[in-house]
């Protein structure tokens, strides 16, 4: 239990720095003329308000409690790693697009809609295929030190 609440904890603060980072790096590029089209870049190029700082901390919050729920078998031990994929960024989704429209993160034009929603799909599948990567080498780790073991 100690083990996952630090996991719970380290998985939020890493999503919470990347996501300031990544905020503060579209605060200075875009400057003062994103204010009037997102809450986020309501104070332009001056810095992020604490209120939004807030908002992206609940962000952190959630998709750290969905990865705990859908990605590691703390809670939920019988489904298959496709299903758990699928719900986790399902879920995540459909929970940023909430906090997008009540906090007025993007503005109620389709075109904003429809970029934040190709930005979304092509780093989720990035993420995706990053992630695939990263467990099939270490799973040919493991396997190559199981074969080590048995003496194959």
């Amino acid at each position: 239990m100690q083990k996952r609440l630090i996991s719970f904890i380290k998985d939020f603060l890493e999503i919470s720095a990347s996501v300031i980072l990544i905020f503060t790096f579209l605060t200075f590029v875009l400057g003062e003329g994103a204010g009037a089209v997102s809450s986020l870049f309501r104070l332009g190029s001056s810095g992020i308000a604490v209120e939004s700082l807030f908002q992206l901390f609940l962000l952190a919050f959630t998709i750290s409690l969905f990865k705990l729920i859908f990605l590691t078998d703390a809670i939920i031990k019988t489904l298959g790693g496709l299903v758990r994929y699928v719900l986790f960024f399902g879920l995540s989704t459909i929970f940023i697009m909430i906090s997008a429209f009540c906090f007025k993160w993007i503005s109620n034009e389709l075109k904003y809609w429809l970029i934040f929603l190709a930005c979304y799909v092509l780093s989720t599948a990035i993420s995706i295929i990053v992630s695939n990567l990263i467990n099939k080498k270490e799973d040919e780790k493991l396997n190559a030190a199981l074969k080590v073991i048995k003496g194959n």
